[in-house]
């Protein structure tokens, strides 16, 4: 089978190298021609994956014409922040309704799930589902263990994408609840707060355990705002994401709040970062979600005056900290009785 896959970096080559385990080609679209020039002759992406080889079916133009005409399978692939604008060019170079998309791009767009922000550009799209990612693309290609979920309102399209990607190493499980598996995905990022925050300062298991409750008890709350299902926070879109992130400094979320915390001052990392962090746009639609719905959701609000409003972040873990004492139940009841 043919599958397109549009860009050619870390996560997305890795997805691209299942595919050819799998017995699949795979031309993917490298935005110059050097990237694409490395993997056709040296099977590797010195900037992506470090020392790693890709598997030798995997193929790259710099030419998006090329690989769109290469297959109507497309993995949609690429920076949150720059979906829309491929998405445009995507649709000008070639506007069809026989695109079968298999976004695996999480966050949002002008506060809008990827889901939503595809639909929108392509109505009359064959398909759509979202391969939703946690973890480390270099375990990937290495062959380590991993698991995620194939999400999407169509059952049999979810299968379809779900037998495509399984293989000894790779398992894919199924599920329907589109707009929270996305969602919770780009909200856990939030946590990695209580990870840069005890790695800087060396507060620990106490610190760590407290600050990750309280998130999820937040993400609780949005949960029911968005009338997902119960189940969908406890599974692979939704705890182990939030493990993954707490668990390992190499998440770029977690490298981010470090330098952050470190600073103590976002302005520092948000100047000199060259990285792709994404949860830029994660803060900014919770703020509106607290602003609409007057909610107290300490440690996201947090967020959003260090990053938009220039807070300090040791000034806003002590606002935190000092807030009216209250029950653990009433706690329970603010999730229980939002509307």
């Amino acid at each position: 089978m043919k599958i397109s896959t549009i860009w050619a970096w870390n996560r997305w080559l890795a997805l691209s190298d299942v595919l050819a385990y799998n017995g699949n080609d795979i031309l993917v679209y490298a935005r110059d021609t050097s990237s694409a020039n490395e993997i056709n002759e040296h099977h590797t992406s010195s900037k992506y994956l470090w020392d790693r080889t890709i598997d030798k079916k995997i193929q790259a133009s710099s030419n998006l014409e090329e690989v769109l005409e290469f297959s109507n399978y497309l993995v949609i692939a690429v920076p949150s922040k720059s979906i829309i604008s491929v998405l445009d060019e995507i649709k000008k170079i070639k506007n069809s309704n026989n695109y079968f998309f298999i976004n695996a791009t999480k966050w949002f767009a002008n506060k809008k799930t990827i889901q939503q922000t595809i639909s929108e550009h392509f109505p009359a799209h064959r398909w759509l589902v979202s391969v939703l990612w946690p973890g480390f693309s270099k375990e990937v290609i290495d062959k380590n263990i991993t698991c995620l979920c194939s999400v999407s309102n169509n059952e049999e399209q979810a299968l379809f994408v779900q037998a495509l990607f399984s293989n000894n190493y790779f398992r894919l499980y199924t599920q329907n609840d589109v707009i929270w598996a996305e969602t919770y995905s780009s909200l856990k990022n939030a946590i990695a707060i209580a990870s840069g925050v005890i790695s800087w300062l060396w507060y620990g298991i106490n610190t760590k355990s407290s600050l990750i409750t309280q998130a999820v008890r937040e993400m609780a709350i949005i949960w029911k705002i968005q009338w997902a299902k119960e189940w969908t926070s406890f599974w692979l879109s939704g705890l182990w994401d939030v493990i993954l992130t707490c668990s390992s400094d190499e998440s770029r979320n977690f490298e981010a709040w470090y330098k952050i915390w470190k600073d103590n001052w976002a302005e520092i990392f948000l100047k000199n970062n060259r990285k792709t962090v994404e949860w830029l746009s994660v803060i900014s639609v919770v703020e509106d979600i607290i602003e609409k719905n007057n909610l107290d959701l300490p440690i996201f609000h947090s967020l959003y005056e260090i990053i938009y409003k220039k807070a300090k972040p040791t000034d806003m873990l002590k606002k935190i900290m000092l807030r009216n004492l209250t029950d653990e139940w009433k706690l329970y009841q603010q999730i229980k009785h939002v509307n």
